[in-house]
């Protein structure tokens, strides 16, 4: 019988007894294998003539079915070359090898009808090194590929190399191609979740517990399960809003997001988008937008957010503000349930445009802060859990690092493991052999390598408000234990303890006036306070917020306890604020204008994280009664001169510690003090040991780096002392 197939040139119909085209839709063709091609590799190609493709009804990445020599499904593209042979066609090399073809041979074609893969499982090989995230976007252009018969599916890396993933499971098992739906599975070859060492997961975000749970909760929540936002008759967010100073890991949770999530990840960087074009910066913006819909599930990270969407109130540039225009028609127009998540950072927030901010476009703002004492340590354990350590304490360093954020954390085990290289192997810069293993053995990161390292480390969000809490603490000071008591009892403990305390409606201490005498130790009181808080310190003196420019003292203002809310719990110690709220200058009211700003922020302070407000000042008379209400800074500790038995405990703190050995009583010493202050008499110490150090030296310049101090040297120093000063 006569049959539909093409396998002659036409016109010259035939029968064939064995012939199936009876039992198929579309006819056959025949056509000659002209050329290898190797663009795609491993993706299973058939490149015909576009005259062809029409004629067999065909759409790009449509499945084809190669008849004979062997049986072969593969995916239909348009040949590059637009005038070629209608009968001519081109296979890549895998595909050649599978259906027994030869290069000038014949072949035959017709459409198939394939369904789509629900799922694949593909195992990586050992020793890639790849992200995840990255060979997902790999993994986009096997899109068509059919799965019969195949063991491996290779793709290609920027550098040209070939990765071949090998086929563990199919879903169906039967003849399918991979389309956008497809679900994707990476495994390693033991069969776990694939991970390298380059991938970032929340377990490389430390510190930021509660901050990686709100992300968690509105990303990953829709995306996985938008079943349940149905069933409440809600719309899932369209935008969380990253905000917080740099380095505190915004972008590393955008990251260990996608990681996690496994679905499309797009990111886009503010000024990446801006051209000098008209209306090219728009279509970058909405190009974006559209492969992300084209890929849903998918993530859009907009990093630097504020670089692309800034206030349209206050700049000048007419790019930035049509920009920003288009992202809002973009976020308007997202109506896909929530398989298109916007997730943006930003340490500029109230520079963005406020229509950005509000339900329906950013729903969600979530602060990423500066970690506390709990959460540095967390990081270090991160980032030197492939460190080799020896007498290292980690705790110990998470104490000393307040105010660092994670870039921070991370920029110090680097320089620590530098400079363990340079003290094991010095020079090594300069020398060619190859580092044997006994060498690498060798190098350990210790305790020294590390101190050496924090010296000359700065943290970012603090570095405007340096402290110093080497020397602060409550070892470091001598005598007053029932302030030190005091503090303890109504100030850290209410601190520590404040989940416990609000359900009591007991709000936690937010200010604390510490007055007294000059040198009598406030500030020292104030730094041990909060370094025994565990909180992260900012200190300021007072004259520094003042400024001559009109509106600046304020600003100064708002922007330190701006910048205290993002780091909390924080401790601000503002030393000698009297300075700043005296009424000896009030021109134009700039006085009165600074102590209101302050008594507002301080009303301002929110009581989930604390925020604790340490103030000195030498009279509480001197502050303004605004200053010295309930709830601002209602406790005051004041600071007395030392007795009789405080002189001698500072006198033994300063005399009995290190090289310097004193003979003698400070009895003595301590009843012909009376009048000095903690500062006074730490003055007095350190000339008599200079005065000590002096005369060693020019006794014996090869002695021992150790001082003798006798009870009349120190007496002595005490008298010049107390005459220079005008004490009698």
């Amino acid at each position: 019988m006569d049959c539909h197939c093409k396998d002659h040139l036409p016109g010259e119909g035939h029968s064939h007894d064995d012939c199936d085209c009876a039992q198929h839709e579309y006819p056959t063709y025949s056509f000659v294998v002209t050329k290898v091609m190797d663009e795609d590799p491993g993706a299973g190609t058939v490149y015909i003539s576009p005259a062809f493709m029409e004629s067999l009804t065909l759409k790009e990445g449509d499945p084809v079915e190669i008849v004979a020599p062997a049986s072969l499904v593969v995916q239909a593209r348009t040949h590059p070359n637009r005038w070629m042979d209608a009968r001519m066609i081109a296979l890549d090399k895998h595909s050649m090898e599978k259906a027994s073809c030869q290069l000038f041979g014949s072949v035959k074609l017709r459409k198939a009808i394939c369904p789509e893969t629900g799922a694949i499982t593909l195992e990586v090989p050992p020793g890639a090194t790849l992200t995840r995230i990255r060979l997902r976007s790999m993994l986009e252009k096997i899109q068509g590929s059919v799965l019969l018969g195949r063991d491996y599916i290779t793709v290609r890396t920027d550098r040209g190399e070939d990765i071949q993933l090998r086929l563990v499971s199919t879903e169906p098992e039967e003849v399918s191609r991979v389309s956008r739906s497809t679900r994707i599975s990476l495994v390693d070859v033991n069969g776990k979740e694939y991970l390298s060492r380059n991938d970032t997961t929340f377990e490389d975000v430390g510190g930021l517990d509660d901050a990686v749970r709100k992300v968690r909760e509105v990303v990953q929540l829709p995306l996985r399960h938008p079943e349940i936002f149905e069933r409440l008759g809600i719309d899932p967010p369209r935008g969380v809003l990253l905000h917080g100073p740099s380095g505190t890991g915004k972008t590393l949770i955008a990251r260990a997001v996608a990681g996690d999530t496994g679905c499309y990840f797009k990111s886009i960087m503010g000024a990446e988008i801006m051209d000098k074009h008209y209306g090219e910066s728009e279509a970058k913006l909405r190009s974006a937008f559209e492969d992300a819909y084209k890929n849903a599930p998918a993530i859009i990270f907009i990093d630097e957010i504020d670089a692309l969407a800034p206030r349209r109130d206050t700049t000048e540039g007419e790019v930035e503000r049509r920009v920003t225009a288009q992202l809002l028609a973009l976020m308007d127009g997202m109506v896909d349930r929530g398989q298109v998540i916007v997730l943006a950072a930003s340490n500029l927030p109230n520079a963005l445009d406020h229509a950005l901010r509000r339900p329906g476009r950013f729903d969600r703002e979530i602060l990423i802060g500066v970690p506390d004492k709990q959460g540095r340590k967390e990081i270090l354990d991160i980032h030197t859990r492939h460190m080799p350590l020896r007498n290292v304490d980690l705790d110990e360093l998470a104490e000393r690092t307040h105010g660092f954020v994670g870039a921070d954390i991370m920029a110090l085990c680097q320089e620590a493991a530098y400079k363990a290289m340079r003290r094991i192997l010095p020079g090594l810069e300069d020398t060619k052999q190859v580092v044997s293993g006994d060498f690498l053995e060798a190098i350990e990161v210790e305790m020294e390598d590390l101190e050496q390292a924090l010296k000359e480390m700065r943290p970012a969000s603090s570095r405007n408000f340096e402290v110093d809490l080497r020397d602060a603490g409550w070892d470091s000071i001598a005598g007053y234990a029932s302030e030190i008591e005091f503090l303890k009892e109504f100030i850290l403990w209410p601190l520590q303890n404040i989940c416990f305390l609000s359900g009591m409606g007991v709000t936690h201490p937010e200010g604390l006036l510490l007055t007294g005498p000059p040198s009598v130790g406030k500030t020292l009181m104030a730094r041990s306070l909060a370094k025994e808080s565990g909180f992260n310190v900012i200190e300021i003196r007072g004259p520094e917020l003042i400024s001559k420019y009109m509106g600046e003292s304020e600003r100064n203002v708002r922007e330190l306890f701006r910048q205290a809310r993002e780091m909390a719990p924080t401790a601000v110690i503002l030393d000698n604020v009297d300075s700043m709220t005296s009424s000896g200058w009030s021109d134009a009211k700039v006085i009165d204008r600074v102590v209101n700003q302050l008594v507002m922020e301080m009303n301002a302070i929110s009581t989930e994280k604390p925020v604790l407000v340490v103030a000195t000042v030498h009279r509480s008379e001197d502050m303004p009664p605004a200053l010295r209400a309930t709830g601002r800074f209602g406790t005051e500790l004041s600071l007395k001169l030392p007795t009789v038995q405080d002189r001698i405990l500072i006198f033994q703190m300063y005399l009995n510690k290190g090289n310097v050995c004193f003979t003698g009583d400070f009895r003595r010493a301590a009843d012909n003090s009376q009048g000095l202050a903690a500062g006074d008499i730490e003055g007095v110490c350190r000339r008599v040991i200079l005065q000590a150090a002096k005369n060693t030296l020019q006794a014996d310049p090869s002695a021992a780096c150790e001082v003798a101090i006798l009870e009349e040297d120190l007496l002595t120093m005490l008298d010049r002392w107390k005459l220079a000063a005008g004490i009698a």
